[in-house]
């Protein structure tokens, strides 16, 4: 043998790559939703009166007549209270458009 010959080095393995450590996935705690607001009004919808009303006082306007905001029922100019209780059922309802003889 040679010099020329033994002067061929064999190629030398290539460096292993370094691991790269796992990121531990951190559990997050969750979160409580806020607890839901009861309504108001259970049961009211656009059709159909509160389940609170009965047949002898309605749960809106506080007598015994309907003061649901979509069956057109007004309430007494100087009911104050009902006047709220009336607008509370119109956001309860999504009722954006507030009529005028309501405010």
């Amino acid at each position: 043998m040679s010099e020329t010959e033994t002067a061929i080095e064999t190629p030398s393995p290539k460096p292993a790559k370094k691991k790269q450590a796992r990121k531990k996935q951190v559990k997050r705690a969750s979160v409580p939703a806020a607890p839901a607001k009861a309504a108001e009004f259970p049961g009211l919808t656009q059709n159909d009166c509160s389940t609170t009303c009965t047949a002898a006082r309605c749960a809106i306007s506080g007598s015994n007549y309907c003061g649901h905001p979509c069956k057109g029922a007004m309430t007494p100019p100087g009911d104050v209270a009902a006047l709220n209780r009336l607008r509370s059922a119109q956001k309860q309802l999504g009722i954006e458009k507030v009529e005028k003889r309501y405010a």
